[in-house]
């Protein structure tokens, strides 16, 4: 073990954020159970801090981003390794309309429907008028018409279906039937990296995973406003 990189790493942690928060969710990647019982409130510090010094129209929220913290976005999951502990499954530690954009990469597909849903009402209820989701997940609709190619396709389908956690699976319909069920407008099919998109040089899944971008759908929407756009 390289010991100037493990000081490096921990003093890293230390000024990001503080003594309590490093320690406890280190010791929370060997005790999930116990970083469930302490994680909200060892982190809830670091996400009013972040309210503190970040205005509403900056604000991007990196859903259910396990591991994966990103630059210039706050990433809530209930793994120890993300900024801070939030469980999506439950409301959410955010005031009404006070979210400027929210970033759900492979996220939605780990609960099942009744809090899928209920994920995507929390969602729009803390966007602020005209903020926009970025919404990524498998694709059923991929993985359905592979069904008749060959043997090999019925493992591919399998993996995805039971392995990673996985509760829910999406049409490209089924989704956008639902954003539009909560209120969400202006829905629209992205692709991966999509440099047009506000939201899309987030897309990282494909790389880390090692897997083609064809499998997951890329969906985004906003929160009807006609006088606001968000400013990202």
């Amino acid at each position: 073990m390289d010991t100037s990189h493990v000081i490096s790493k921990l003093s890293y942690y230390f000024n990001k954020y503080g003594l309590f928060h490093t320690v406890f969710s280190f010791i929370g990647r060997y005790n999930q159970e116990f970083w469930n019982l302490i994680g909200f409130s060892v982190t809830s510090p670091y996400i009013n801090k972040w309210k503190t010094q970040i205005s509403v129209d900056k604000r991007i929220l990196n859903l259910g981003g396990g591991s994966n913290c990103l630059s210039g976005c706050l990433t809530v999951d209930i793994d120890p390794r993300a900024d801070a502990y939030v469980d999506i499954t439950e409301k959410l530690p955010f005031d009404d309309c006070s979210i400027n954009a929210i970033f759900c990469e492979e996220a939605i597909e780990h609960v099942d429907l009744k809090c899928g849903l209920q994920l995507l009402r929390e969602c729009y209820r803390i966007l602020k008028p005209g903020g926009v989701i970025r919404l990524t997940t498998p694709d059923l609709n991929y993985f359905a018409s592979k069904i008749s190619e060959s043997v090999s396709a019925c493992s591919e389908i399998n993996e995805v279906f039971y392995s990673h956690g996985h509760r829910y699976l999406y049409t490209r319909e089924a989704l956008q039937f639902h954003c539009q069920e909560v209120g969400f407008t202006n829905l629209k099919m992205s692709f991966y990296q999509d440099c047009e998109s506000k939201l899309g040089y987030l897309d990282s899944h494909a790389n880390r995973f090692n897997h083609i971008p064809e499998i997951t759908q890329y969906l985004e929407a906003e929160k009807s406003n006609y006088n606001q756009r968000i400013n990202i």
